[in-house]
Formats: C-alpha cells, sequence, structure tokens
C-alpha cells in the first residue's frame, strides 16, 4: 500500500468523481512505484461504493486518460494495474502551486493621508492667536476600502486635532505642522528584493505548516474514521502530544502540505486505511473466540508503528 501515493492522487484533478475514488482505491493497493496492484473487481466496487454497473467504463476513462495501465491475464480471468506516478505527482504540484498563487496574489491596498489647510475668516494670511494655521487631517479611500469606516476615522482625526489646538492656544504655545505629509504602507516602501523574499516556496512553506500540529483536531479525525476503536478521553500527556506532532512534522515535510487542510487530508487518508486492517480493529478472534487486542491512537502514533502501518504490514 503507498498512502504517499494515495495522497498524490486526492490533489489530482481527475474530471471524474467515480474515476478519482477508483484511482485512490488503486493507489491504496499498489505500491510506491505503482505497481504489484492487483485488487479484485468486486473489492474497488465495495471500497469504493460506486455502481458495479458503472465499472468497466470508469476504469476505461482511466486506461483512455493515461492515469493507468491494465495489465488483463485472461487464464486467471483478472487483471492487475500500473498506476502513471509521473503523471499523479505531475498534476497534484500543478493544484498545490495553483493554490499558493491564488493565496498570495490578493491586492494590496493602502491608505494616504492628505492635510488639509485652513484660513482665518478675516482673510489675512496671520493667525490672530499669533500660532501657525490651524491643520486637518483627511484619509482619503482607495479601492477595496470601506468608505464608512474611513469617515469613522477622520472624525476622530479631525476631533483629536481639534483637541489638541485648544490646548496648545491656551497654553501659549506654538503648534509646527509640516505643510504636507504621506503615510504609506511599509510593504510600499520595500524593494523588489525584499518583497520576493517574503514569498515562501512550497518546501519552506511545508516547514512552516510542520511546526504548528492541530493536535485537537486530528483526535476529533480519529474518532470520526475509527468510532469502533477506543476513544480517546484526555490528550494531555506529554508522550502523547509529542508523537503526534513528530509525526505531523514529518509528513508535512516529506509530503510538502501547503496548507493545514493538506495535512488533515493525509491523516484522514491514513486512518481510513486503519480502517480495512482487520487486525488493528480487533476482529480477528483468539482461539478461545474473545475479541483479540485493538489498536488506539497512541499507540497508531508511535514511530515504529506508524511506519509500519503506512508499509501495510497489518493488512491482509
Amino acid at each position: 500500500m503507498s498512502l504517499i501515493l494515495s495522497f498524490k492522487v486526492g490533489k489530482c484533478y481527475i474530471g471524474n468523481r467515480t474515476a478519482k475514488d477508483i484511482l485512490r482505491c488503486l493507489a491504496d493497493y499498489a505500491d510506491d512505484n505503482g505497481e504489484n496492484c492487483f485488487p479484485g473487481r468486486a473489492t474497488i466496487v465495495k471500497e469504493t461504493e460506486i455502481n458495479k454497473n458503472s465499472f468497466a467504463a470508469t476504469i476505461s476513462f482511466l486506461e483512455s486518460n493515461g492515469w493507468i495501465k491494465i495489465n488483463r491475464h485472461q487464464k486467471a480471468n483478472s487483471n492487475s494495474y500500473e498506476l502513471n506516478v509521473a503523471k499523479i505527482f505531475s498534476e497534484s504540484k500543478t493544484t498545490e502551486n495553483q493554490t499558493v498563487v491564488l493565496k498570495s496574489s490578493q491586492p494590496k491596498t493602502s491608505t494616504t493621508v492628505v492635510p488639509k489647510t485652513g484660513r482665518p475668516k478675516n482673510g489675512s494670511t496671520q493667525n490672530p492667536y499669533n500660532c501657525c494655521p490651524k491643520t486637518s487631517t483627511t484619509v482619503v479611500p482607495k479601492s477595496g476600502q470601506d468608505p464608512v469606516m474611513i469617515q469613522s476615522i477622520n472624525s476622530h482625526i479631525h476631533y483629536r486635532s481639534s483637541e489638541q489646538n485648544s490646548d496648545d492656544l491656551q497654553s501659549g504655545s506654538k503648534i509646527e505642522t509640516p505643510e504636507e505629509f504621506t503615510l504609506t504602507p511599509p510593504e510600499e516602501n520595500e524593494s523588489p528584493e525584499q518583497e520576493e523574499a517574503k514569498e515562501l516556496t512550497p518546501k519552506q512553506r511545508s516547514i512552516q505548516i510542520g511546526k504548528r500540529c492541530p493536535q485537537e483536531k486530528l483526535v476529533e479525525l480519529y474518532h470520526e474514521c475509527l468510532p469502533s476503536l477506543k476513544q480517546v478521553r484526555t490528550w494531555t500527556t506529554a508522550s502523547r502530544r509529542q508523537n503526534l506532532a513528530a509525526r505531523w512534522r514529518e509528513m508535512s515535510e516529506r509530503q510538502e502540505f501547503q496548507s493545514e487542510q493538506d495535512g488533515l487530508d493525509f491523516f484522514r487518508g491514513f486512518f481510513e486505511f486503519v480502517g480495512r486492517s482487520p487486525f488493528l480493529l480487533g476482529q480477528i478472534k483468539t482461539r478461545d473466540g474473545n475479541r483479540s487486542w485493538r489498536a488506539d491512537l497512541p499507540w497508531l502514533i508511535k514511530a515504529e508503528n506508524f511506519a509500519n502501518v503506512c508499509d501495510g504490514k497489518y493488512h491482509d
């Protein structure tokens, strides 16, 4: 079973939901090279829950579009499949890159502050209180900003300016105000090299994602996918949290998660794969007729056990 290949299939655009379900099922049975895959038709139909009458047409769709190669064995009356690993990895990378571009292409907005200079009502150029003319500041909204919010900001600025002028006039101090100035967001003053440095590569992004393990969400996902296994009542033990964080970090860097949702999708596939093992679910009875041992989350996330599950050592 290739958990990596199954995860990559989930990131591909196939163009047919039923075909994607079948391709993911085949990836569960194939090795990392996309070979040694020979589940029967009944097995695929059962695990994907598709209409058995659409199986033949969907398999032909995958073959004609280059996703799989079917090796037909007439003597054994069965087929084996080879997955196009190169195409799967290429398509999954394309989808991830498109997601990163969409996230980084949001328009930037800026706010410019423009002063308004008042004049004495009597027309003279000198202020009657022997100080410089009163100035007020107005925030001019640009595209994408809320005019109501800008109006509120302007009201607050004018109120504070009037209050300050009144205090200065009473104390006889002189108000010093520059004739004109402009406030700009820091990013507008940065060089292209500095802005480019902020753009993370997929590898750098995956490392960042790996540092933030959503412990509670993963526990909830475990309960959702494996309700028959022992439920987690407390998740405060340091060793448990450290083991789960370590598995999250390892898979994030190896699979290059580009978002938290990518990681949750991967672990959903992992838990669903566990749910297809009679041994891990405790469905194999002992000689005396009692139920055998069952796995639980603390056991699954230990390094050696996690690797063995991914390698399919507990699946028939």
